[in-house]
C-alpha cells in the first residue's frame, strides 16, 4: 500500500504561499496538462507532495451549459489533510466566463479558479481563446474582473509574456498587463516564460519571472523547463518567485515533489524502491480503469511506459506494453519490469 512519502510534511524552512485565503504548504505545484492531469494523475501528485493541482483546461461555454464531459474534468478526490485543487478555465466572453465561475465556486467544484491566457495551441488561439487574449488586454482585464466578481473562491491567471518577443527597446506586454490583472482581482499570476509563438520550443525566460515577482503585490508562480528537483530549487531561489510549477517531468515521477521539498529543506532526497514504483504504477492503472473503463487500456500503453523508461531493457518493455491486449498482461509486464509482489 502507498502512504504519504517520507519528507512530504509541511515545510519548515520556507514561507508558505498565500493565494487569497488559501495557504499552500510548499512552493511546488502541479501544472495543468491537457489529456494528462485527470484526477488519478492529480491524486498521485498530491500524495507525493504537490501543494496545489489543476484540472485540464475546461471550456467556460461547456460549463455554463453543464456539459457532462467538461464537468467530469473537474472531478476530484479529496485527500486528508485537504490539498487545494484549482479548476483551469478558458473562454473569451466575460459573461460566459462569469457564469462558469459561479457554477464552479458556488457548487464547490474547486478551491480556486485559474483563467488560461497562456495556451498556444493553434486550434485554441484560432477561436480567440488562450494566449490569443493577449492581443486584447482590455478584454483580458474585463474577463478577470467579471470572473472575480462572480467567484467566491480565489482567482489566478496563467499567462505567457506575450504573443511574440517584443521589438528591441520595448517591453513584453506582461509587464503592464499583469499589474492590471492584479488590480482587477487576481490573487496570483502564473507565468510560463515562453512567448505564445514559441509554443514549447526554446528556453523559458525566467528573468521575466524574476522581474514580475519583484513588481507584483501578489504571488507569482513560475513555469517552464523544470525537469529535475535541482532545477526546481534553482528556479525558485534564483527568480524569487513564490512557487514553481512542475509539469511533464512528473510523468511517472509523482515523487518529484517530495524530492524537491527534501532538497529545499536540506534532507537527502527521497528515493523510491522498485517495489514502491510498482505499487504507484499499479495504483495509477487501477484508478484510470475505474475512471474511464475499457478505454484506459489504450491510455495505459502511454502511462505505464513512464514508470519503466529508465530501467535496463526499457525499450523491450515499452514495446510489449504498447502491444499488450488487456489489463492483465499489462500488469504482468509491469511486474516483470519492476519486481512486483
Amino acid at each position: 500500500m502507498i502512504s504519504s512519502a517520507p519528507g512530504s510534511k509541511a515545510p519548515t524552512n520556507y514561507r508558505s504561499v498565500q493565494i487569497g485565503d488559501i495557504s499552500l504548504k510548499s512552493p511546488f505545484v502541479l501544472a495543468p496538462m491537457a489529456g494528462l492531469t485527470n484526477w488519478p494523475y492529480r491524486y498521485l501528485a498530491q500524495k507525493f507532495g504537490a501543494s496545489l493541482t489543476f484540472s485540464e483546461m475546461a471550456s467556460a461555454i461547456a460549463l455554463a451549459h453543464r456539459g457532462k464531459n467538461t464537468l467530469r474534468l473537474l472531478r476530484n478526490i479529496p485527500q486528508s489533510p485537504p490539498i487545494p485543487f484549482g479548476a483551469q478555465l478558458f473562454g473569451k466572453d466575460p459573461k460566459t466566463m462569469g457564469e462558469a465561475a459561479r457554477i464552479i465556486s458556488y457548487e464547490g467544484l474547486s478551491d480556486l479558479i485559474d483563467i488560461n491566457f497562456a495556451c498556444p495551441a493553434k486550434k485554441v488561439m484560432k477561436s480567440g481563446h488562450g494566449a490569443a487574449l493577449l492581443r486584447d488586454p482590455n478584454l483580458a482585464i474585463k474577463i478577470v474582473e467579471t470572473v472575480c466578481k462572480c467567484s467566491k473562491v480565489p482567482v489566478t491567471v496563467k499567462l505567457r509574456p506575450g504573443l511574440y518577443p517584443p521589438h528591441p527597446g520595448t517591453n513584453p506586454i506582461i509587464l503592464t498587463l499583469a499589474p492590471s490583472l492584479a488590480d482587477a482581482g487576481a490573487k496570483a499570476i502564473i507565468l510560463h516564460g515562453r512567448y505564445a509563438s514559441q509554443g514549447f520550443c526554446g528556453e523559458a525566460d525566467w528573468h521575466l519571472v524574476a522581474e514580475l515577482s519583484s513588481k507584483l503585490p501578489i504571488p507569482v508562480i513560475g513555469s517552464g523547463d523544470i525537469v529535475t528537483k535541482e532545477g526546481a530549487i534553482y528556479r525558485l531561489k534564483s527568480s524569487g518567485c513564490a512557487a514553481v510549477m512542475l509539469g511533464r517531468a512528473t510523468r511517472g515521477r509523482p515523487w518529484l515533489f517530495t524530492q524537491a521539498m527534501d532538497l529545499l529543506e536540506g534532507r537527502d532526497p527521497f528515493t523510491p524502491t522498485k517495489e514502491l514504483i510498482f505499487d504507484i504504477a499499479s495504483l495509477h492503472a487501477r484508478l484510470l480503469e475505474e475512471e474511464i473503463g475499457p478505454r484506459a487500456l489504450f491510455l495505459l500503453r502511454q502511462v505505464l511506459v513512464w514508470y519503466i523508461r529508465d530501467l535496463p531493457g526499457a525499450a523491450d518493455y515499452r514495446r510489449r506494453l504498447t502491444q499488450a491486449p488487456d489489463f492483465t498482461q499489462q500488469r504482468a509486464i509491469l511486474e516483470e519490469a519492476l519486481g512486483g509482489p
